[in-house]
């Protein structure tokens, strides 16, 4: 039972990615998945719950791919490149109403995603700022808990509806050009070489993130 619902959720996920969520009816996501309503109520009490389902289990998989990108590398830079092509390629999958629809429509789980934003991705970004610095990767006059918050609020800023409309760009290019600024504010000289030493050794991070 626990199976089929993570199946319904993954693939009802897909569906909210590739369409947004409020032209997406429980009628349409039932056709979609391939299932009756009736069955597709059983896991789910409303849309609401079904919204509210879809972001949990995004953020489960945020959470093992962020912990696998640290387990996989103890360097600061290499970690938060690959943090970044991580979210890039999420930026990349998301449809450009998700983050409206969510806020005028399903308000509690734009909060659950705050709090994400706020305690994972920030206390991720803070670990990897005290890293950098133990390392002499990162400056040593830099407050990783300061920097970390503005680094989340730059996220809203990609994220945000209202302050997009006058940026002529992708989510994903945004994204890339404020990490950038993130990166290039931070490192110190050894490690602005390793960052040169990376792209160095992946080409294509040079167009991507740097």
């Amino acid at each position: 039972m626990e199976a089929k619902k993570n199946e319904i959720l993954m693939k009802a996920s897909e569906v909210y990615m590739r369409f947004g969520i409020k032209s997406v009816t429980m009628d349409d996501m039932a056709r979609q998945l391939g299932v009756s309503k009736k069955t597709l109520y059983q896991f789910v009490k409303d849309k609401n719950d079904l919204v509210e389902q879809c972001v949990k289990l995004q953020h489960t998989e945020e959470h093992s791919m962020m912990d696998e990108i640290v387990r996989s590398t103890d360097n600061a830079i290499e970690q938060i490149l690959k943090m970044s092509r991580l979210i890039i390629g999420i930026l990349n999958e998301i449809h450009p109403s998700i983050f409206f629809d969510l806020e005028k429509y399903h308000p509690s789980a734009m909060q659950m995603m705050q709090c994400h934003k706020d305690e994972f991705v920030g206390g991720k970004i803070e670990g990897n700022l005290k890293l950098g610095i133990e390392q002499g990767l990162y400056r040593e006059n830099i407050n990783p808990k300061v920097i970390a918050a503005i680094y989340v609020s730059m996220i809203d800023f990609v994220l945000g509806g209202e302050s997009m409309k006058d940026v002529q760009l992708k989510r994903d290019e945004v994204y890339s050009e404020m990490f950038r600024y993130h990166i290039r504010g931070i490192a110190s000289e050894k490690g602005l070489k390793v960052l040169k030493e990376l792209i160095e050794k992946d080409g294509s991070l040079s167009h991507e993130i740097i």
